[in-house]
């Protein structure tokens, strides 16, 4: 009798790891470009084929794909990546527009979410980028921003504690270069590094992609008319959802040389 009652609850748990199993591989492929953005995907049978699992199975997690708009499907042609347009994200001149106007101008609605804030101790390279001894305390703020709810960046500021009294309250809610020019603190030079990275585990969840994939880092250190470094910015990107554009005017005009005698 126990055998009985036991395999209907075993067959189920197994039933639900493979769906969820082939969700998972799916969406993977999807994130890392396996199947390309308007590429179709494999037909059910090959689906129900190359994992093993069944049409029912396959059904329900193209389902759930069709549902978080990850892809569609058009009748007698199969199912389709979406296809999404790129957030072009401008830095030229004075950085007035923020991550948030890119996201508008490329049809999305953003949103941000607040993380965690407090202080910390700065370790030897925050440290030396803000021209402080290792170990002072300084202030952390973490953030995600979203485009129609799909998480595509995480960023992370470190501010000295008397800039963090000022800006505090309003991290969680406004992107930082809209802060800092509504509270008329001004930046004389705004110094990027632009690198690869990939997500981390605990990243891996806030992304929805999985650890080791793929993600563009951008640094940046704020300096103020002085000279000196006071805010500190990394900023996590998916490198499938932004476009990085660097204006740099020239300083002077050369001058026209003159003709050879």
């Amino acid at each position: 009798r126990m055998s009985r009652t036991s395999t209907p609850k075993a067959a189920k748990t197994r039933r639900s790891f493979l769906y969820s199993d082939l969700l998972t591989a799916l969406r993977s492929r999807i994130a890392n470009g396996s199947y390309p953005p308007g590429g179709r995907l494999p037909s059910l049978a090959e689906l129900t084929k190359a994992f093993g699992v069944s049409a029912i199975t396959v059904r329900r997690a193209l389902r759930e794909l069709v549902y978080e708009g990850l892809v569609q499907g058009h009748q007698g042609l199969g199912v389709f990546v979406k296809t999404k347009p790129r957030i072009h994200r401008v830095l030229a001149g004075d950085p007035d527009r923020s991550i948030g106007d890119e996201i508008r101008r490329a049809g999305f609605v953003p949103r941000l979410a607040e993380l965690n804030q407090g202080a910390i101790k700065a370790d030897d390279k925050i440290a030396a980028r803000l021209g402080l001894r290792a170990g002072t305390s300084i202030f952390r703020h973490q953030k995600q921003t979203f485009a129609n709810d799909e998480p595509v960046a995480l960023h992370r500021l470190y501010m000295r504690p008397s800039l963090a009294r000022t800006l505090q309250k309003e991290l969680g809610n406004a992107f930082i270069f809209s802060l800092l020019k509504k509270h008329n603190i001004p930046i004389a030079d705004l110094r990027c590094e632009f690198s690869s990275a990939t997500v981390a585990e605990d990243e891996s969840k806030l992304f929805q992609l999985p650890a080791g994939h793929p993600i563009l880092r951008v640094d940046y250190t704020a300096i103020d008319p002085k000279g000196k470094p006071f805010l500190l910015g990394e900023t996590l990107c998916r490198p499938d959802r932004f476009v990085f554009e660097v204006n740099l005017p020239q300083r002077g005009k050369s001058r026209p040389r003159r003709p050879a005698r």
